[in-house]
């Protein structure tokens, strides 16, 4: 142990682990939610560590608390070395380690889901856990160490890290709008690439305000005018199913149309977005993989396996 640390009265994992849950969940009330009490020892124990450490660890922002630069680094020096700690305590039990995978919903679907036995073979038959989020939190949740490798788009990334951790899964992705024979009747199937045709359509949309979904709709807006879509989803898998089902038209990405059977789905390039496909990449954080011991080759290897699938 290091002569230069303090006495440890003011330093205990219980104040760590209150600490990091604070950070991870965002507030003193969610990280200990319906309990005053607990909230209260919480909030305690942060300052217990302020006083420890010599520094504020939180900032007041309006009405709610949030992690200084120096809280930001104690949570993340507190996270690498709790994941240390439970991994030492899975390898004494002979439990496989933890790897954890970031993506949004249908890239975890189409593209991770058919994937998941190479890449725990390459692993060295680790679990692995799937987790869905956005771009940006997924970028963050990788700067955090909280998880291990995330599919994200190339530009969601600074140029110094997509040269230094993350390696192209596939040139670009393309967008199709696609619609069941059934549901386009006795319209030709040119109809998907005339606008004119757009209007008529009932069309299901990925909601929640996403970059993608936003420029679809404006899209559709300057070719038809007000669009409203029939169907609100959480997804593209509920955008897919409706186009399947023959209840809606829908836009996909190009790997998401994989499987679909051209004698039942007419798909057509979706000519307004030609240039907003993207470059998906794999990125990791550098340190973890280092602290976890995980090769260049074997990071080559699960982006050679998601780049086929």
């Amino acid at each position: 142990m290091s002569d230069a640390l303090p006495p440890l009265n003011g330093l205990s994992l219980d104040r760590l682990r209150n600490f990091l849950a604070f950070a991870d969940k965002g507030s003193i009330a969610k990280a200990a939610p319906g309990s005053l009490t607990r909230q209260a020892l919480i909030s305690r124990q942060i300052g217990e560590l302020e006083q420890y450490f010599a520094t504020e660890l939180t900032v007041r922002r309006g009405k709610t608390l949030a992690l200084s630069e120096a809280g930001e680094n104690l949570a993340n020096l507190v996270r690498s070395q709790f994941q240390d700690l439970e991994e030492f305590q899975k390898k004494l039990r002979g439990q496989c380690r933890t790897f954890s995978i970031g993506a949004g919903a249908s890239v975890l679907e189409w593209l991770v889901v058919p994937c998941v036995s190479k890449i725990r073979s390459l692993l060295g038959d680790s679990a692995l856990r799937l987790s869905s989020q956005r771009s940006r939190e997924l970028v963050e949740s990788i700067r955090d160490g909280q998880l291990d490798f995330v599919i994200v788009r190339d530009d969601a990334i600074s140029e110094e890290l997509r040269l230094k951790s993350s390696l192209p899964l596939c040139k670009r992705v393309l967008f199709t709008l696609c619609a069941s024979r059934k549901l386009l009747g006795r319209k030709p199937t040119t109809a998907l690439s005339d606008p004119t045709e757009w209007q008529s359509l009932p069309f299901a949309a990925s909601g929640g305000g996403g970059q993608l979904d936003a420029t679809f709709r404006a899209a559709m807006t300057a070719a038809v005018g007000d669009f409203h879509p029939v169907v609100e989803c959480d997804s593209m898998l509920q955008v897919r199913e409706l186009i399947v089902q023959g209840v809606c038209a829908g836009l996909l990405p190009s790997f998401g149309t994989h499987g679909l059977d051209e004698h039942d789905v007419v798909m057509r390039e979706f000519a307004p977005m030609k240039d907003f496909g993207r470059s998906l990449v794999l990125h990791w954080n550098e340190r973890q993989m280092r602290r976890r011991g995980v090769g260049e080759s074997v990071i080559k290897g699960i982006a050679k396996a998601l780049g086929k699938s």
